[in-house]
């Protein structure tokens, strides 16, 4: 008995179960949307057709019960044969196979006829759309089908068209050769029959409008033109819609064309009766509600009298002299001017005037604060744009105007990038206040090449950017002398008298090339090509400077390897003393034979050794090597010195002179036998250790000489602050000396100061009698260049000979470097 209950009750459990699923599954099949199909007979972008599609789609604006479309084209104008509407149907088949369809709705008569045909649709309601003629042909003996059917009021348009161009005897009908074509030439028979017009009427039946392109210009002044249908402009073509044929018929006559479809209004026909795809659309979509709702197709009456639009063109109105208070009453006019005069403008005049000054009133204050806006947007984009201290364009403006390629103007570009030789040094010296003027005066000096064609940027703390436009090639040269020049004469900054040099780097482009950073990083490099020469340089960017960079980068990744490894050569060149003749001294100088590159010139690779932060290694290595191969010279009767050149950031190591006296105590080399040279530039700056280091560097019992006196910052302060022993005169006073009275003065001047403050002067650059005689005129006693001698590997002035070789007053060759 127990094991009959257990039973029974799961028996009422699964019985309870099945239940439940069997009411949600009628749940959720009465909350599914209704699926209806969408035969359209043509293409989409077919207008007739696509506005019937909006207008079921809207669906009378009702969003509860609105169905699922699947929308399908059958593309029957482009393929009309018989063989692509198989495969249409066995498409369909297969995509929807197991699917039941609510509803079927068509466009156009092949779409119906498809529809009718299928067996797969024999139950399925149809409600058809745009049936040309009588649509009961098609169904037949087929239940469940209602619509609308197309229809063209050629009786009312034809009439009113008489009315409109009385002086027409002839109608020209334009139709395809096709099914729809067939359909379009019955209705037209039947309202010419029933309109009883004795008009000449012909129809021209084409396959495509090139058919007729030349017979559209010879219509005569007593002719209207129908253009009907769609078909393409060359056989085998994409068909023209309703649109594109009125347009293209209208372009090439000058009668008045007329169609039958309200969308060709505005395109190029005249106007009437016209049929409304959208109406018709909507018309199908309350016939399809009424279905879904549950009404039988057969009882709802099939439409005829479709809804027409009375529309005409303004403009085709206007073209033919036709007044439109000759159109019927209530017709809508296309592209017509608005007038105030009309009634119903003038009804509402009063209304419209109140709303127009309120919004003048708006517009008014709309107007002042948005020019409130952009005063404030501009001085913000200008003050984003341009630098304080100068005025002048900053890099936000010129990145802007190159990246949007507004400068240019389809000519070609140059671009020059400028920046101020050791500038750091002027802010060290002066302050950067005095910086400041001197880059303001710097703008006001380069504002002197401004032209129309030209502009000028601050690019950054002490670089500039010049744009200019390039008519001509000759152009670019004469900018590159305008930078030449520029910076020629000397600065009057806060009572000082200044020469300030520059490096400019040039990079062009043709009008198509100009490229913001192309341009930028050729100009770059260019001008850091010109940083290695002294003074104003300018260097315009080409193939070469790619290379010369690859070279320095190679330099600057072997030379670290080079100085340890001792490859660098030290060799002598003679200071002579005028007066007896003998070797004073000699200057060690750094020379490099690279394996592959061969000789170096020592501001290549000095500059590595800076870049690369191994100058330090190189200075303390250069003074060993010249230690050690200065100790055969120290027997010598001259009691020649020793001069080995320093780094600027050799002087600012607190260890420096520490490292140096280890050197010259390993080395056996006397510190009073060892001159330290320096520049200018090393020591100005109220920052750094200079001043405390080469006080201890003296007291080891060593001089320090000034190198290149006279091409610096020059300050009379430092030869005494420093305890300097030697002056240097640069080559560059001794080059032009017999020819440049102002270089003679310069020498002469040099001279007695030095000669006041007890101080030795060495004079470089010596290679001609004239100059060596000049020189020993004015009282220069220690002479240095290659009239004595070139610089040579250290042991070449050993003995007797080599001695007597560098203190004979006869030009020398020498070799190497």
């Amino acid at each position: 008995m127990r094991g009959k209950g257990m039973s029974a009750g799961w028996r009422r459990h699964l019985l309870a179960c099945l239940l439940q699923l069997a009411l949600a599954s009628g749940l959720a099949a009465s909350q599914e949307s209704p699926q209806v199909l969408v035969l359209m007979s043509y293409h989409h972008g077919y207008t007739w057709e696509d506005r019937i599609l909006d207008g079921f789609e809207e669906w009378g604006g009702v969003m509860a019960g609105r169905p699922v479309l699947h929308v399908e084209w059958m593309d029957t104008k482009r393929l009309p044969a018989t063989e692509p509407r198989l495969r249409f149907a066995r498409y369909l088949a297969e995509k929807y196979a197991g699917r039941r369809f609510d509803l079927l709705m068509t466009a156009d008569d092949n779409a119906l006829e498809f529809a009718v045909q299928q067996k797969m649709f024999a139950d399925t309601p149809i409600v058809f759309g745009g049936i040309n003629g009588d649509p009961r042909k098609i169904i037949g003996t087929r239940r469940g089908v209602t619509g609308v059917a197309e229809r063209f009021d050629l009786v009312s348009t034809l009439g009113l068209a008489q009315q409109l161009h009385p002086e027409v005897r002839r109608l020209v009908f334009l139709t395809p050769a096709d099914e729809s074509g067939a359909g379009i030439r019955e209705h037209t028979s039947d309202a010419l029959a029933r309109l009883g017009s004795k008009v000449q009427v012909e129809h021209w039946v084409t396959r495509s409008l090139a058919e007729v392109e030349g017979r559209l210009p010879a219509l005569g002044e007593d002719t209207l033109l129908f253009a009907l249908g769609a078909q393409p402009q060359v056989e085998g073509g994409r068909p023209f819609g309703p649109e594109e044929l009125v347009s293209y018929v209208h372009a090439r006559t000058n009668r008045p064309v007329y169609s039958d479809l309200d969308a060709t209004v505005g395109h190029g026909a005249l106007g009437g009766y016209m049929n409304s795809g959208l109406e018709n659309g909507r018309l199908m979509a309350r016939m399809a509600q009424r279905v879904l709702a549950g009404e039988r197709p057969e009882d709802i009456p099939i439409v005829y009298e479709t809804p027409l639009a009375r529309i005409f063109d303004y403009r085709e109105l206007r073209r033919f002299g036709i007044d439109a208070r000759d159109l019927p009453a209530d017709s809508q006019l296309l592209n017509r001017p608005p007038s105030i005069f009309d009634p119903e403008y003038r009804n509402t005049l009063l209304g419209f005037s109140a709303i127009i000054a309120l919004l003048l009133l708006l517009l008014a204050g709309v107007m002042i604060r948005g020019r409130i806006l952009a005063s404030r947007h501009a001085a913000l984009h200008h003050q984003a744009t341009h630098d304080d201290l100068t005025g002048l364009p900053n890099r936000a403006w010129l990145n802007e105007q190159l990246f949007q390629r507004n400068w240019g103007g389809g000519r070609s570009v140059a671009l020059v990038m400028m920046d101020i030789n050791r500038f750091q040094l002027i802010n060290d010296t002066y302050g950067h206040s005095f910086g400041d003027e001197v880059v303001s005066g710097v703008a006001k000096r380069l504002a002197g090449i401004l032209d129309a064609h030209t502009r000028l940027v601050r690019f950054s703390g002490d670089s500039f950017v010049i744009l200019r436009r390039l008519d001509d090639p000759l152009h670019l040269q004469n900018l590159c002398a305008q930078c030449e020049r520029i910076m020629l004469e000397p600065f009057q900054v806060s009572g000082h008298r200044l020469t300030v040099s520059a490096a400019f780097g040039v990079a062009h482009a043709k009008p198509d090339e100009i490229d913001r950073d192309r341009l930028l990083r050729e100009a770059d490099t260019a001008m850091h090509e010109a940083k290695r020469e002294r003074g104003n340089h300018v260097v315009v960017f080409d193939g070469n400077i790619h290379e010369r960079a690859l070279r320095q980068f190679r330099l600057e990744a072997w030379l670290p390897n080079a100085v340890a490894n001792g490859e660098i050569q030290v060799y002598f060149q003679p200071i002579i003393d005028a007066s007896g003749g003998g070797i004073a001294g000699f200057e060690a100088l750094a020379r490099w034979q690279h394996p592959e590159l061969g000789w170096v010139p020592p501001p290549e690779f000095i500059c590595a050794a800076i870049e690369t932060g191994c100058i330090r290694e190189l200075t303390l290595g250069m003074l060993r090597s010249a230690s050690r191969a200065f100790i055969p010279y120290l027997k010598a009767n001259s009691h020649p010195y020793l001069a080995v050149n320093v780094s600027v950031s050799d002087i600012n190591t607190d260890d420096f002179p520490e490292h140096v006296a280890a050197i010259l105590a390993e080395e056996g080399m006397p510190a009073e036998r060892l001159v330290l040279e320096v520049t200018e530039d090393m020591l100005l700056g109220d920052g750094g250790n200079a001043p405390q280091v080469l006080s201890r560097l003296r007291a080891l019992g060593l001089r320090i000489a000034i190198d290149d006196f006279g091409t610096g910052y020059s300050s009379m302060s430092y030869l005494s602050s420093f305890m300097v022993n030697i002056i240097k005169i640069d080559q560059s006073f001794v080059r032009n000396l017999a020819n440049s009275p102002s270089d003679q003065k310069i020498v002469r001047a040099i001279v007695s100061m030095a000669a006041d403050l007890e101080l030795s002067v060495v004079t470089e650059g010596v290679e001609t009698p004239e100059q060596l005689e000049l020189l020993r005129q004015m009282g220069c006693e220690l002479l240095q260049g290659y009239f004595y001698g070139r610089p040579q590997p250290a042991d070449s002035w050993l003995g007797e000979k080599g001695l007597d070789r560098a203190s004979r007053s006869t030009p020398q060759t020498g070799s190497g470097p």
